[in-house]
């Protein structure tokens, strides 16, 4: 029979595990996030007409397939552009719930007419795929279009009000670090 002491040592070891793992689940889930990249693009080559939007639209539906919050790192072209219908898969993966954040890895984000979208600026995709995760587990899903095709002004503005928590977010990562002795 083990002795009591053993036992009580035991015990006290495995509530200590426990509280390291609830602790360690409780991290956003990186899952929630995918990075796209844009598709190689040739002007006039119709053979990769939409394979952009195919792209990130199978990825929106991955990530979408494991969680409800989840988003999408886009690293597109020196304006962050997704070339090949990456920027119409963009734009419907924005408006059926998941948070896109664009990056321009050698200039800068173009601006969008809808503003569907988060600058991520020069940020790494990898930072920026674990600061969006952390958006998500903070602020949740992006509010959804009842009809894709055709959101209402209602709808866009509760997206674009709800992407302005995860701009702040990009916006301090961005940012220029001064260290203090």
């Amino acid at each position: 029979m083990p002795s009591p002491l053993l036992v009580s040592s035991v015990w006290r070891a495995f509530a200590l595990l426990s509280v390291i793992a609830v602790g360690v689940s409780a991290a956003p889930d990186a899952s929630s996030v995918a990075v796209v990249r844009t598709a190689e693009w040739a002007p006039g080559d119709a053979t990769r007409d939409g394979a952009g939007e195919f792209l990130v639209l199978l990825r929106a539906a991955q990530v979408q397939r494991k969680t409800s919050a989840a988003g999408l790192v886009a690293v597109g072209d020196r304006d962050g552009m997704l070339r090949s219908g990456g920027e119409r898969g963009l734009r419907r993966a924005a408006l059926t719930g998941v948070v896109v954040a664009k990056l321009a890895p050698q200039g800068a984000v173009a601006p969008t007419p809808d503003d569907l979208f988060i600058d991520a600026g020069k940020l790494p995709a990898e930072h920026a795929g674990r600061v969006l995760a952390h958006g998500l587990d903070l602020f949740g899903a992006s509010p959804r279009s009842v009809n894709p095709d055709q959101p209402t002004p209602t709808e866009l503005a509760a997206i674009r009000l709800h992407l302005r928590k995860f701009q702040a977010l990009f916006t301090l990562e961005g940012g220029a670090r001064v260290a203090v002795q």
